[in-house]
């Protein structure tokens, strides 16, 4: 082999070695901005999706339950439940073999 072959060799290894540092460096620098962006626009995507979750359920009635009963133990157990769309004063009064009264 002659010593030109020799430094063809040694420039094409060098020029590997330049292509794969390069190529490295563009990965790291393309990773770093993937994860950057990901860390902000997370918070932002979960930010939206609430906003188009509370707006998307404004069909819903909102009923209020509770259970009303005496202290004293001798008392009859009931619910009374409240929509808000029933007219104002309204509610359902249910007992527990099933009966309702009021605006069921």
């Amino acid at each position: 082999m002659s010593r030109i072959d020799l430094d063809s060799t040694d420039r094409t290894l060098e020029l590997l070695a330049e292509a794969r540092t390069g190529l490295l460096r563009a990965t790291l620098l393309f990773g770093s901005i993937a994860a950057a962006l990901a860390l902000v626009l997370a918070p932002v995507a979960d930010r939206q999706s609430r906003l188009f979750a509370e707006r998307s359920i404004v069909d819903v009635d909102p009923i209020m339950t509770g259970s009303v009963s005496h202290p004293a133990g001798g008392a009859q157990h009931y619910v009374v439940r409240r929509s808000v769309l029933q007219p104002s004063g309204q509610a359902c009064i249910m007992l527990p073999n099933g009966r309702q009264f009021g605006s069921c």
